[in-house]
C-alpha cells in the first residue's frame, strides 16, 4: 500500500481535524489485520484497519470522495476494537471510526427515531417490550408464517423478551450485608433491564454480599455505545453528560459495569466531552465488576460448583478496557469448576451492538468458527459479560443444536454465593 502524499489537513471542521491527526499515528504496519474480524473473512485489504485509515485519510486530504465502496468498508467495521490492543502506535481507532461514521451514515427516520428516542427512554422501551412480548406469546404462532421472509428473518433474531415481572425496575438503594466497607452504583441500562434484569440483580447481590452500599441513580440513561457505533454523537454526548451528572455524587466510590460495551463507552466519555470534569469523573470512577469483585471482593463465598466451563471475552471488556485476567481470576474463585480455555476467546463473536441486524451473513461467518471452538472444549456453560455477545452466543448455540447454556458471569457467581 501506498505512503499517503503530504496532502494538507482539512481545516474547516474540528472533528475532521482530530480524526485527520489521529489518523496520522497509523504506520500502516499490519500487525492489526489478522485479528481484525472482518478481514479474516474476507481478505480484503478494505475490510482491515490499516487499509480503512488509509482510506479515512484519502478522504480527508480530498483524494477520495465518499464512494459507496467507501461506505461500505466503514459500515463493515465492528469497532471490536482488537486492532487498539495491538497496535504499536497507540491508534484509537474506535474514535477515529465514530468521527468517520458521524459523516458517512444517515440513518432513515425508523432507525433515528429508535436510537434518539426509544433507546435511552425507559417508558418507550419498555412499551416495545411488552408489545414484542405480546407478539411472541399470542400473535406469532398464529401469523409468524404470513410474514415476508426478510420479516421472518428478523423476528427469528428478536430475543425473548422476558415477562413484565422480571424487567421491574431496580429499587435505588440496596444496603451492605454486614458490615459496610463502602458505596458503589450500578448502571441499569437500557437493553440490561429489557432483557437481562437478573443480570443487574446478580450484580447487585455480588456487590452487597462483598459488603458495598449499592446506589442505582434514578437520573441515570443509557450509556450511548449504540449511538457512538453509529455516528451519532451528538446524542452518545447528550447520554454522557446525563450520566456523568447522575454518577457524579461524592459518596460514590466507583460505577460498578457489568455490560462491557457499556462500560467501554462510560469509561471513554471523555472524547465526547473533553471539557467536562463531570464526564473525566464518571470516566475515572467506571471500573468492570471483575477488576472490581477480585480487588474489592473478599468477603464472598462459593460452594463447589462441578460443571465444566470456558469463557469468551467480550470485544469491549478485553480491548477496549483492557481486563484479561481478571475475568478469569473470578470465575476460577468458584471451586470445583473444570474451566477449559476456548480457541478463538480474543476475537469477536460478531454481535458488536446491532451489527448482527444490519450484517447478518457476515456475523454469521466470524461466528462460526468460533462455534466449532465452543464445540472442542467440551464444556456445558459458556460465560461471557456483554449482552449483545450472549444474545449471540444464543442464537447461534441453538441454530446449531448444541446443549450449551450462555450465562453472564454475575449469575453464574451470584448462583454459586454460599449463603
Amino acid at each position: 500500500m501506498a505512503t499517503p502524499t503530504s496532502t494538507p489537513a482539512p481545516s474547516a471542521d474540528p472533528a475532521a481535524r482530530l480524526a485527520y491527526t489521529q489518523s496520522l499515528d497509523c504506520v500502516h504496519c499490519g500487525l492489526c489485520t489478522q485479528y481484525c474480524p472482518t478481514f479474516r473473512v474476507t481478505g480484503d485489504e478494505s475490510q482491515n484497519p490499516r487499509g480503512r485509515i488509509y482510506l479515512m485519510r484519502a478522504e480527508l486530504e480530498g483524494r477520495i470522495t465518499k464512494t459507496p465502496d467507501f461506505i461500505e468498508a466503514m459500515d463493515a467495521c465492528l469497532v471490536c476494537r482488537a486492532c487498539e490492543a495491538v497496535c504499536p502506535s497507540g491508534v484509537r481507532f474506535g474514535e477515529l471510526m465514530a468521527h468517520t461514521r458521524a459523516e458517512t451514515r444517515a440513518p432513515g427516520p425508523i432507525r433515528r427515531f429508535l436510537l434518539r428516542r426509544v433507546i435511552p427512554s425507559r417508558r418507550l422501551l419498555g412499551m416495545l417490550a411488552s408489545f414484542t412480548l405480546l407478539w411472541q406469546q399470542v400473535f406469532r404462532p398464529v401469523f409468524g408464517r404470513f410474514l415476508p421472509k426478510s420479516l421472518r428473518t428478523l423476528d427469528g433474531m428478536a430475543p425473548e423478551i422476558p415477562e413484565a415481572d422480571a424487567r421491574r425496575p431496580l429499587e435505588p438503594f440496596h444496603p451492605a450485608v454486614g458490615e459496610r466497607i463502602g458505596t458503589v452504583a450500578v448502571l441499569e441500562g437500557c437493553v440490561m433491564p429489557v432483557l437481562f434484569q437478573d443480570v443487574n440483580r446478580a450484580l447487585i447481590r455480588l456487590l452487597t454480599r462483598a459488603g458495598f452500599d449499592v446506589r442505582v441513580p434514578e437520573g441515570q440513561s443509557c450509556c450511548g455505545a449504540l449511538h457512538e457505533h453509529d455516528g451519532d454523537l451528538e446524542t452518545a454526548g447528550a447520554l454522557a453528560k446525563v450520566n456523568a451528572r447522575a454518577f457524579g455524587g461524592s459518596e460514590i466510590e466507583c460505577v460498578v459495569m457489568n455490560s462491557a460495551g457499556c462500560g467501554a463507552a462510560m469509561k471513554g466519555c471523555g472524547h465526547l466531552l473533553p471539557d467536562d470534569p463531570a464526564a473525566a469523573t464518571l470516566a475515572r470512577r467506571t471500573v468492570d465488576m471483575s477488576r472490581f469483585l477480585v480487588e474489592r471482593g473478599e468477603r464472598l463465598r462459593f460452594r463447589d460448583t462441578r460443571l465444566k466451563i470456558t469463557y469468551d471475552a467480550p470485544c469491549h471488556l478485553l480491548h477496549a478496557q483492557g481486563e484479561a485476567k481478571a475475568p478469569l481470576e473470578l470465575i476460577k474463585k468458584v471451586p470445583g469448576i473444570d474451566f477449559v480455555p476456548m480457541d478463538l476467546a480474543d476475537l469477536c463473536c460478531g454481535a458488536a451492538g446491532i451489527y448482527n441486524v444490519d450484517h447478518p451473513e457476515m456475523s454469521d461467518a466470524i461466528l462460526d468458527p468460533k462455534l466449532d471452538a465452543l464445540a472442542k472444549t467440551g464444556a456445558s456453560v459458556l460465560l461471557t459479560g456483554n449482552p449483545g455477545c450472549m444474545l449471540q452466543w444464543k442464537r447461534g448455540i441453538e441454530r446449531r443444536g448444541m446443549k450449551v447454556r450462555v450465562l453472564h458471569p454475575a449469575t453464574f457467581l451470584a448462583d454459586a454465593l454460599v449463603d
